[in-house]
């Protein structure tokens, strides 16, 4: 996966968790809450950033199924300490009972299990208790991605995110598109250079001294490029002035003076 994300586009995505969390959170129908659990857990699936929080935080595979067949009818769940562990906990227990029950309060009994209770009450206490932990990591993992990011900072900013859900990466678009930018017109300047180079040797020049001025003003430029050094204007014109020499005693559109012009455009683009 490789996409990029305005902050706009961000925040709608934060907004649209928090909406959806919050509507299971606020439940009280039995079957309504299986219904907005099911698409809590759709919209976290279907969201890779989303996504992409559970699996890194996924510490091992619970069996749920053996959970709740040893839990008391009376008894809460018992609720890792270990922060990965609960986020990974909650969620698969969510998961398991949005495909294998059908009313939400078969999961909740024990949360309101006195005289009196409604569903709505076990319903209300299991949100409060464990899906809220769930919803709270990851609204504050939301959060910190926005801070990381600088989202309030940089209202224009742009964000790029690569890799497979599990190993997303985020950075800000327009530092890394420079950077790129940057080293594709370093990497073109040094092997232009080196082309260069060896049609200048191979070359017949009348003056020897303005062909060894020429190599070795190139060879200067190829390796202060290489050693990721910023080129000095007296070197860009003193190789210039020696290129501008070395046509002056060549036949005009042979390949070295097609070579001479690749690099010059080369070593200009780098200057910009």
């Amino acid at each position: 996966m490789e996409k990029i994300i305005d902050i706009k586009e961000f925040k709608i995505i934060s907004r649209q968790f928090r909406r959806v969390a919050g509507d299971l959170l606020n439940a009280q129908d039995t079957h309504e809450a299986m219904r907005l659990a099911k698409r809590f857990i759709q919209h976290i699936e279907n969201e890779p950033i989303l996504a992409d929080f559970i699996s890194k935080k996924k510490s091992k595979e619970f069996d749920i199924e053996v959970v709740l067949k040893e839990k008391h009818i009376t008894s809460r769940f018992d609720i890792p300490t270990s922060i990965n562990d609960e986020i990974t906990f909650i969620f698969q227990l969510l998961k398991y009972a949005t495909i294998n029950f059908d009313r939400y309060d078969t999961l909740t009994r024990s949360y309101a299990f006195y005289k009196g209770a409604t569903a709505s009450d076990s319903i209300r206490e299991f949100n409060r208790e464990v899906v809220k932990l769930l919803v709270n990591h990851l609204t504050d993992y939301l959060g910190e991605r926005a801070i990381e990011l600088g989202i309030d900072e940089k209202p224009n900013a742009k964000i790029l995110v690569q890799g497979n859900v599990g190993q997303l990466n985020f950075s800000e678009s327009g530092n890394v598109t420079a950077n790129q930018v940057n080293q594709n017109t370093s990497d073109n300047l040094i092997a232009t250079a080196k082309e260069l180079l060896q049609l200048l040797k191979d070359t017949d020049i009348s003056n020897i001294d303005i062909k060894e001025d020429a190599l070795d003003f190139i060879e200067e430029v190829q390796e202060e490029v290489q050693e990721g050094k910023p080129l000095k204007p007296s070197l860009f014109r003193r190789v210039q002035n020696s290129l501008s020499n070395v046509r002056g005693l060549i036949e005009e559109g042979s390949l070295l003076t097609v070579t001479i012009d690749k690099f010059m455009e080369a070593l200009n683009q780098f200057q910009v």
